[in-house]
């Protein structure tokens, strides 16, 4: 069972992104430092620089030979579950759109971790990155999750009401987030075959918060802001409870 100081650790996590959001807030709902343009430049500043290097650390600090291949196929199908359902709705249906279906693809599939073959490179050649450029990706890259968190904080700001999107849409972004995501990765894990614990851990991973990354996408290209950024607000807020019923539920 969860004990005192593993909850510990996940506040540790979950409380500093809260305190870069909450000051963004601050900074333009009651102290007017940023103009809704400045928050605009402070989101395409992440969106180019911050989010990219620090996804280019962290896939370049990878080991693919440490990974489970099972873990990694299931993901990767329950993504293509996913993205081929929407696309088949989005096309077949009158209600369907491009836009939908990006947003639902964010809030169903993309809270799990980058995998990609930069690390290849070091793992099979042995080929080590520079110093100088390691510093130079690192430098940015360290800033990338909270400046994220503080565009959020931002945008949050300049919108009328707390919950953007309104009540009954956050209510169904929540339902595809917590229920359709690890549903879909459920089965997908059982397909390929992951059994035991790897299955329990797949399912868990499926139905961790929101990531920030698609919302600050969402925000520099419009593509429903409101609906990511309360997604990864209230999602971060009622994800333990979530989270601890699949871990009870499971067997963990």
């Amino acid at each position: 069972m969860i004990s005192g100081a593993d909850f510990y650790h996940v506040m540790t996590a979950m409380v500093p992104l809260y305190v870069a959001m909450f000051l963004a807030y601050c900074s333009v709902k009651w102290w007017k430092i940023f103009s809704p343009e400045q928050c605009s430049g402070i989101n395409r500043f992440v969106a180019l620089f911050a989010v990219p290097l620090l996804s280019f650390h962290f896939i370049s600090s990878n080991d693919p030979y440490a990974m489970n291949f099972h873990f990694i196929a299931a993901d990767s199908l329950q993504k293509m579950i996913i993205l081929v359902a929407l696309a088949l709705w989005s096309n077949l249906t009158r209600r369907g759109s491009l836009e939908w279906t990006i947003t639902l693809f964010s809030l169903s599939t993309l809270p799990n971790t980058l995998v990609m073959g930069i690390p290849l490179l070091k793992g099979m050649w042995h080929v080590a990155m520079p110093a100088i450029i390691a510093k130079s990706i690192s430098i940015l890259s360290d800033a990338g999750l909270g400046m994220a968190m503080f565009s959020l904080g931002l945008f949050m700001a300049l919108q009328p009401r707390i919950i953007a999107c309104g009540k009954s849409t956050a209510a169904f972004a929540m339902g595809v987030r917590f229920f359709v995501g690890p549903a879909v990765m459920a089965a997908a894990s059982i397909v390929v075959g992951l059994r035991g614990t790897l299955l329990h851990i797949a399912i868990v991973q499926a139905a961790l918060p929101q990531g920030i990354v698609p919302f600050v996408f969402a925000k520099e290209y419009n593509v429903h802001p409101d609906i990511l950024s309360t997604g990864v607000i209230f999602g971060m807020l009622i994800a333990l409870p979530f989270t601890l019923v699949y871990y009870i539920l499971l067997g963990l």
